[in-house]
């Protein structure tokens, strides 16, 4: 059987663009092929969310669908979608459903079994689960289904009371479908490859891993649909963070190299398309980011170039009196190598205008915490005012580090309508740094006196990072363990474990009440562009009005 895997980057409720795409997919490829194969909630986009609850959505849905019907009359191939139904029984009002079509008609219906509630994901909201299994016999073929966490149950470390795969392993398949919305973080390949390679030697046939792509609010999906034959093979890798429209022959599969990817590479495609889709599905066209001369801001923007293009990115470098020559320096050499237009708008005149209003106004001056914090807010304001004016979207350039311990200003530095590297640790932009150097640019775009300087938020004399927090190797560590702790192997956690406990004791109890502590920040922050295991934000749900009593 010939079978199209269309990886595809859809817009939540964008209905007609989603149904343009489908329909120009079968029309090039469905008289080539049997089937064609879409992802989950294709025709929507994953996940409406309370779009859903809408008047009218699912019923605009329904007529896209019926566009996809008709389309599939011209051609010879069955389709595989992914759709909402209604629900006519008891329970949430609507279902995750796939659909075969053929020649105009619906030919069968699967409804996914298993709906995540963990992490980023929220689908008992809005979905009851189905109840039977996904077989079908089509065209002499005994065919599986499979919805995206239907595949995912652990058998070792069961989540639910049933398990889909056991459902289709009992039966002798020629071939299973599994398409899905998985959303990635760093470490998920290894994952997703060994999952799907278990199923096709538990059920014994291969097994088709159809994946969505693209940017998504805070997620960014890769793509990266699989076949993996009977045996356990790998006989099709598709590419990370890039549409594709594949062929895959179940009859005739050869075994492929599974392409090696670094963490780095991996990295810097899921930022950079995290923020250009986040642009183009929410009508930005350009971008403005403040440059310091310090590493976020530099990593920042080299990935607005990246993902805008030079023409579409600003900057403005806001100096103060406690800023270095060579803040304004760097920024100017940084910008210099990535095309980039720099503005240098300096705020000792409006900070000084800011403190003598307060103090003639309230009898004394702004403590000095709050004038640091006062600097932050005059810049966060005119990127703000520069947005308004011109339309472009503020970046955030804070790092999840700082983001942890609350090493960032609320209206501040913390303004802009995405974070881009708030899940990435601090460690973590200093190695992209170097990839985008080494490896996407292959020059020094990013000054090397950047790199190796003093972190410092120049926000008073001789101030350096170091002044207020642990050495980062240690301190990135031990938020890892804290953050992420609970999702990670024994083996991850005692490397961690052993970087961590370098720091003293009273360290480590003052870096887990920054933690909470800053909690109300984070629920204020931009949205996070999500990269590692876990993310501030759905992924993290944390009360603010709480006291935390804990085993230490």
């Amino acid at each position: 059987m010939k079978v199209v895997s269309a990886q595809l980057n859809y817009v939540i409720g964008d209905l007609d663009t989603n149904t343009k795409k489908i329909k120009a997919v079968i029309a090039e490829q469905g008289n080539n092929v049997d089937l064609i194969v879409f992802s989950e909630l294709c025709v929507t986009g994953y996940y409406p969310k309370d779009l859903l609850l809408r008047r009218g959505f699912i019923d605009a849905q329904d007529k896209a669908i019926e566009l996809i019907r008709d389309e599939s009359k011209t051609v010879k191939a069955g389709i595989v979608i992914g759709i909402i139904q209604k629900n006519p029984f008891a329970g949430k009002a609507f279902l995750n459903a796939l659909e075969l079509i053929e020649n105009g008609q619906t030919i069968y219906q699967y409804h996914k079994q298993l709906l995540p509630t963990y992490g980023v994901f929220d689908e008992a909201r809005h979905f009851e689960p189905g109840n039977q299994p996904g077989l079908v016999s089509w065209r002499g073929q005994r065919i599986g289904f499979l919805i995206c966490e239907d595949a995912w149950e652990n058998q070792s470390n069961p989540l639910y009371q049933r398990d889909p795969v056991a459902q289709l392993e009992k039966n002798r398949l020629d071939l299973i479908i599994s398409i899905n919305a998985s959303p990635y973080n760093i470490y998920k390949r290894e994952t997703r490859h060994g999952l799907v390679e278990a199923i096709a030697k538990r059920c014994q046939c291969p097994i088709v891993y159809v994946n969505q792509v693209g940017g998504i609010d805070d997620l960014v999906f890769d793509g990266n649909s699989l076949c993996y034959d009977a045996h356990g093979n790998c006989c099709y890798d598709g590419p990370l963070f890039k549409e594709a429209v594949d062929v895959i022959d179940t009859d005739n599969m050869q075994p492929v190299n599974i392409k090696p990817v670094s963490d780095m590479a991996i990295i810097s495609d899921q930022v950079v398309m995290g923020l250009r889709d986040y642009c183009a599905k929410t009508g930005f066209t350009k971008v403005v980011i403040g440059s310091s001369g310090g590493i976020d801001s530099a990593v920042t923007l080299a990935v607005a170039v990246q993902a805008m293009g030079s023409e579409n990115v600003i900057a403005i470098t806001m100096p103060s009196q406690y800023s270095s020559a060579g803040s304004v320096d760097d920024s100017e050499a940084l910008c210099e190598a990535l095309g980039v237009q720099l503005i240098n708008a300096p705020i000792k005149e409006t900070f000084d205008t800011e403190v003598k209003a307060y103090t003639e106004a309230f009898g004394q001056a702004p403590s000095p915490l709050a004038q640091e914090n006062l600097q932050a807010r005059i810049r966060g304001q005119r990127l703000m005012t520069y947005s308004n004016t011109t339309g472009a979207m503020v970046v955030s350039t804070g790092n999840k580090t700082e983001m942890s311990v609350g090493y960032c200003t609320l209206y501040g530095d913390m303004a802009g309508g995405v974070s881009l590297l708030a899940d990435l640790y601090k460690l973590q932009v200093y190695g992209l740094a170097r990839y985008l150097n080494d490896v996407v640019f292959k020059r020094e775009v990013i000054p090397q006196i950047i790199i190796d300087k003093e972190p410092s938020a120049e926000l008073a004399p001789d101030q350096r990072d170091s002044d207020a927090l642990p050495p980062y190797d240690q301190l990135d560590a031990f938020l890892q363990l804290l953050l992420e702790g609970d999702l990670l192997d024994d083996s991850e956690r005692e490397k961690l474990k052993t970087k961590a406990f370098q720091l003293p004791e009273e360290d480590r109890l003052r870096v887990r009440m920054l933690l909470d502590r800053n909690e109300y920040k984070r629920r204020q922050a931009a949205p996070v562009i999500r990269v590692n295991r876990r993310s501030f934000g759905a992924d993290r749900q944390i009360p603010l009005t709480a006291r935390i009593t804990e085993a230490r």
